[in-house]
């Protein structure tokens, strides 16, 4: 298992120099085109979940994934830069990642196995999805926003400590290191994202 584990941390961290890749491709990459490749990461994402042959292509498919996300991720760091500022934006990803290693060490280190929370987490996860669709065309007031992304912190950081449990109790084969060094490069991705959004949104109140 050990083995194992040592191979999804080194595609995890292949999957994170791609994503380096694609910020810098990001500052070539005009706006108009932002939303299409966000489009096509989520593409990517429902092909993973419903595709078997995806199994198969899950280390091509997570890399181009990884390169796609960097370049969106761009937009949203400039975004973000902009209305925060760099060093707290900064910040916030070191929390990020304290958070992710300290939840993440306790999730692998758990006797007790989460797997039957997965469900559960899943049809949060799609309300949070949907709640992040609609929240694109309907205006929510602040607090909404707030709670919205307080919930997905919550959510998020679950998810890290559940993924990195299935990986000490769950037997992973070769195939499948790719979709398990996905998981926990989403669970990342999506903490960060809901952390920058949570302290947008607490900065709009308090800044009134």
């Amino acid at each position: 298992m050990d083995s194992q584990f040592g191979k999804v941390l080194r595609f995890f961290t292949i999957l994170w120099v791609l994503t380096a890749v694609g910020l810098f491709i990001g500052v070539f990459i005009p706006p108009a085109l932002v939303l299409p490749i966000s489009i096509s990461t989520i593409i990517i994402l429902i092909i993973f979940m419903f595709s078997r042959t995806a199994r198969r292509m899950s280390k091509w498919l997570s890399s181009i994934f990884a390169l796609l996300t960097g370049i969106t991720l761009y937009s949203l760091l400039n975004f973000y830069m902009g209305a925060l500022g760099g060093g707290l934006v900064l910040v916030i990803f070191g929390t990020t990642a304290a958070i992710f290693i300290i939840v993440g060490f306790i999730g692998y280190n758990l006797k007790a196995n989460l797997a039957g929370w997965g469900k559960f987490l899943f049809i949060i996860l799609i309300g949070v999805i949907i709640f992040s669709i609609l929240s694109i065309f309907v205006g929510f007031s602040d607090i909404i926003m707030v709670i919205a992304s307080a919930i997905g912190v919550l959510l998020f950081v679950t998810y890290t400590l559940y993924d990195m449990n299935q990986i000490r109790h769950q037997t992973i084969t070769d195939e499948d290191v790719p979709l398990v060094a996905l998981d926990l490069y989403l669970d990342f991705i999506n903490l960060f994202r809901e952390l920058l959004s949570l302290v947008y949104y607490l900065r709009n109140i308090f800044s009134r």
